[in-house]
C-alpha cells in the first residue's frame, strides 16, 4: 500500500507540474503551447509507472468484482486531489502569475450546471484512457495527442481541477457547490473512462484494449 500512495502521490506532483505551466503559458498568451506542455506530467506518469486516478479508473469495467483494484483506485484518487491541491495552495504564494489565471479559470467552472461538468468530465476520461492505453499497447504518440485536445476543448479533469482549487483558494472552496462540482467531475471522468473498456469487452483481442496486471 505504501508503494501506491507514494506513486500516487508522484502522480499529484506531475500533474501539478503540468498545471502549473499551462497557467503560465496562459498567462503569456500561449495557450496552445501550454497544452501541449502540460502533457509532460502524464508521459512522466506512464514512463515510470505512478498512480493516478484517471489512468486507473477506466480499468474498473474490466473488474466490476474485484473489489481490492476498485479500493486501489479510491486510494489514488484521495491521495492525487490531496496532493494537488495542497500544491496548489503553495503555488499560489509562490508564483501570483498563475494564482490569477486559476482564479478564472475556477470560477467559470462553478458557474457551468453540473450535467455540463458532469459531460465535459467523460470527454476528459475517455481521452485520458485512451492516452494511458495507447501507451500500454506502445504508442506513446497518443499522451501528446489526446492530452492536448481534452486541455483546448477545455474538458474537466478532477485532478488537475484539485490543483486549480488550490491555486484558487478562497470563499468557493469549502462549499457544498463546490464538492458537488467535485464530485460530478470525479464521476464524470470514470464513466468517461470506462467508455472504451465496457464497449470493447466483447473484442478485446481485436483492440487490444486489456486491464491491467496489478
Amino acid at each position: 500500500m505504501l508503494a501506491d500512495i507514494k506513486k500516487a502521490l508522484l502522480s499529484g506532483i506531475m500533474i501539478s507540474v503540468g498545471g502549473a505551466v499551462y497557467l503560465s503559458c496562459i498567462a503569456k498568451g500561449y495557450t496552445w503551447l501550454g497544452a501541449v506542455l502540460f502533457a509532460s506530467g502524464l508521459y512522466t506518469i506512464c514512463e515510470y509507472g505512478f498512480n493516478l486516478y484517471t489512468g486507473k479508473v477506466g480499468y474498473i469495467a474490466f473488474r466490476f468484482t474485484d473489489f481490492s483494484y476498485v479500493r486501489l483506485v479510491l486510494l489514488v484518487l484521495i491521495c492525487n486531489l490531496l496532493t494537488t491541491f495542497l500544491l496548489g495552495i503553495l503555488l499560489r504564494n509562490v508564483f501570483p502569475l498563475i494564482k490569477q489565471e486559476a482564479e478564472k479559470i475556477y470560477a467559470a467552472k462553478l458557474t457551468v450546471p453540473y450535467w455540463k461538468s458532469f459531460v465535459s468530465g467523460i470527454f476528459c476520461g475517455l481521452l485520458m484512457f485512451l492516452s494511458v492505453d495507447t501507451w500500454k499497447r506502445g504508442s506513446k504518440i497518443g499522451c501528446f495527442i489526446y492530452i492536448p485536445v481534452f486541455i483546448l476543448c477545455g474538458f474537466d479533469h478532477s485532478i488537475a481541477n484539485s490543483l486549480y482549487n488550490g491555486i484558487a483558494l478562497g470563499e468557493h472552496t469549502f462549499t457544498v457547490q463546490n464538492l458537488l462540482f467535485v464530485l460530478t467531475v470525479i464521476a464524470g471522468n470514470a464513466a468517461g473512462g470506462m467508455t472504451v473498456p465496457l464497449l470493447t469487452r466483447g473484442n478485446q483481442n481485436e483492440t487490444q484494449v486489456s486491464a491491467p496486471k496489478q
